[in-house]
């Protein structure tokens, strides 16, 4: 759905109004209830090329050819018997206004065919604008154009040489000595002839003004579109009445037929004179000059309006206007871009291709002659990625999975479980063994009371009787030694220390194992993040990268709106109202706007969207107005 589309829709409301005036039962009665054959064609064409809804496309230039190349339009019918009428010229004339309605809702759809080539050229046209900018935009570029279009040049500058053309052969044919002073003498006669045809000091300069032409060719087309584009937009708006809010204000017979073949002489007009004209000021003089001619033949009498005109003249217009004058247009536009536009595929890509074929050799014995290490290369890249999510992905997973589940297995220890447990039972019978082997220390037997005593002082970490008899066998070391009492207290000793770390160690086993969960997940992260990068990466280089276009038609669609700003405050308005120049490059802007935001805003706000671009180009608003409806969709859309 397009802008021209949408507003197609509403004319063909305010048409679809004056049938209703044209088919009411006091004005026309009929003594059967079905109107006559011929008044039910005109009926169902009229219903044929109505546009009835802002999605439904518009008819084909062929198709709609044909419904109005129908001999029902031109034939003259009888007055049939079943009409009731006081005269002839009361029947005539009802026929006439369905006519003249098949010639109004016809030019609708011409006209409207021909906005929309006139819109697609447009934007083709600003296409080409913003190539021959990017090329006068850099020195680089512009060089890089001269370097693609040198073979081109130096064909037609060799085509142009008179003397190496009239050469004889007879003339070549000589001595080596005699060839190089024939050549030197042509070559020299030749660039005498046509000195500019190879600027050999500066190409680059020569191509940048060709670009510079090539550039200004197309700004001035542009304008001539969208001046074209404004007029034929303001010509629909003449079908809406100003008071159109009110209930039964409607164009009159006069109003609305003269807006008729106003436009479908101005449709036929603009295409005739759009490809002779070189500016705009030109272009629009000439329409305007044109359209009052082919005006001039209509008089005002009291009664009403005539035209030298009759609905059958507009009908054959218009079918000559889709079948010869719009196919013609297209075509010479089509070789207006291929004259000044961009250059050709082949132009612009000869030298990476010819690189890329020149190269294609060495490159073919590079990787033959190293393709065992390429194929190597590839399985370790394989490999190692297959490693890579079984070590840091799967493997973090169960074991992150297991210890939600308590599994045994899968818990976090730095020490064995039994063994804090053995190393204190050891210690306490070394203790006791030890104090029921000193005899200075013991009374006999040593009762069951003293031997749990001394277990629970141990467990509590007191080795008093061990360190008592240590101290002791200090004294006389030797003797200790000897004796072995000294040596089983310092073995007491370190079993003592290395209880104590165990007792160390065990704390901290039990603090990893109130966090296992936490370092599963810390365990689990980088894997994770890492394939999520990964994955990403490769959606968005072989994808269809979304996200990016997504991006991309944010800064294309703010763009967009500082060009709509931009059109809107350096117009020039005539009563608060933009040219018609001004008023197509808006469309062109809005246009372009809409098919850049369908991928942005979903349905709701799309369909605001356009209903706030209807608002912006309303040109009979005024320009004030126009401005507070750019600033109302800046804050809406685009903050």
């Amino acid at each position: 759905m397009s802008i021209v589309q949408e507003t197609a829709c509403g004319v063909n409301i305010q048409l679809d109004q004056l049938q209703q005036q044209i088919t009411r039962p006091e004005k026309l009665l009929y003594t059967e209830d079905a109107p006559p054959v011929h008044v039910r064609r005109l009926q169902n064409v009229i219903g044929s090329i109505s546009v009835t809804s802002k999605t439904q496309p518009f008819l084909s230039a062929t198709r709609l050819a044909d419904l109005l190349a129908d001999p029902t339009l031109t034939r003259q019918f009888p007055v049939a018997a079943e009409v009731q009428i006081d005269t002839e010229s009361q029947a005539e004339e009802h026929v006439s206004d369905y006519l003249w309605l098949v010639a109004a809702k016809a030019s609708v759809q011409a006209s409207g065919l021909v906005m929309h080539s006139l819109l697609d050229q447009t934007l083709r046209l600003q296409e080409e604008t913003y190539y021959w900018n990017d090329v006068l935009g850099s020195v680089w570029n512009s060089g890089l154009y001269t370097a693609q279009t040198a073979p081109t040049r130096f064909w037609h500058w060799t085509k142009g040489l008179p003397s190496i053309r009239n050469a004889s052969s007879a003339s070549l044919s000589r001595s080596l000595a005699a060839r190089w002073a024939q050549f030197y003498q042509i070559a020299r006669q030749s660039m005498s002839e046509s000195p500019l045809r190879l600027n050999w000091s500066s190409p680059i300069r020569s191509c940048r003004a060709e670009a510079r032409q090539k550039r200004d060719r197309l700004v001035a087309m542009t304008d001539i579109h969208t001046s074209s584009l404004g007029l034929l937009m303001e010509s629909w708006h003449a079908f809406q009445t100003e008071d159109a809010a009110v209930e039964g204000a409607q164009l009159s017979r006069a109003q609305w037929q003269e807006t008729v073949s106003r436009i479908v002489i101005l449709t036929e007009t603009i295409l005739h004179q759009a490809i002779n004209q070189s500016n705009v000021v030109g272009f629009e003089e000439r329409v305007v000059t044109t359209l009052k001619e082919d005006q001039a033949g209509m008089h005002m009498l009291d009664n009403g309006l005539y035209s030298t005109q009759t609905p059958a003249d507009l009908i054959q217009r218009l079918v000559s206007l889709l079948r010869d004058h719009l196919p013609a247009h297209t075509s010479s536009m089509s070789t207006f871009v291929a004259l000044h536009g961009r250059p050709s595929r082949v132009t612009r890509y000869w030298i990476p291709v010819s690189l890329a074929i020149l190269s294609g050799s060495a490159s073919l014995k590079f990787l033959a002659h190293r393709q065992d290490q390429i194929l190597q290369w590839i399985i370790d890249f394989g490999s190692t990625i297959i490693d890579f999510g079984g070590n840091w992905v799967v493997d973090p997973i169960r074991k992150l999975i297991g210890t939600i589940r308590h599994d045994e297995k899968s818990e976090i220890a730095i020490m064995s479980k039994n063994s804090l447990v053995a190393d204190r039972a050891s210690l306490e019978r070394m203790v006791i063994d030890f104090v029921r082997d000193r005899a200075d220390t013991s009374q006999g037997q040593l009762p069951v009371e003293d031997t749990t005593a001394i277990a629970n002082a141990v467990k509590e970490g007191d080795l008093t009787p061990v360190l008592k008899a240590y101290e002791r066998d200090l004294r006389t070391p030797f003797v200790g030694t000897v004796r072995g009492d000294l040596v089983r207290a310092l073995l007491i000793q370190i079993q003592k220390t290395k209880v104590d770390v165990e007792i160390a160690i065990s704390g901290i086993d039990a603090l990893l194992k109130s966090q296992e969960l936490v370092f599963g997940f810390v365990g689990l992260t980088p894997g994770i993040l890492v394939s999520y990068a990964s994955l990403r990466w490769l959606i968005g280089l072989f994808g269809n990268r979304r996200g990016l276009q997504r991006g991309k038609k944010r800064h294309e669609i703010r763009r967009g709106l500082r060009n709509v700003t931009r059109i809107i405050t350096s117009a020039r308005p005539s009563d608060g109202t933009m040219s018609y120049k001004e008023s197509g490059r808006l469309i062109c802007e809005a246009e372009a706007l809409l098919q850049k935001i369908r991928l942005v805003l979903g349905g709701i706000q799309y369909r605001e969207f356009r209903e706030d671009v209807q608002d912006l180009l309303d040109v009979q608003s005024g320009v004030e107005k126009q401005l507070r409806v750019v600033e109302r969709m800046r804050w809406a859309y685009f903050q």
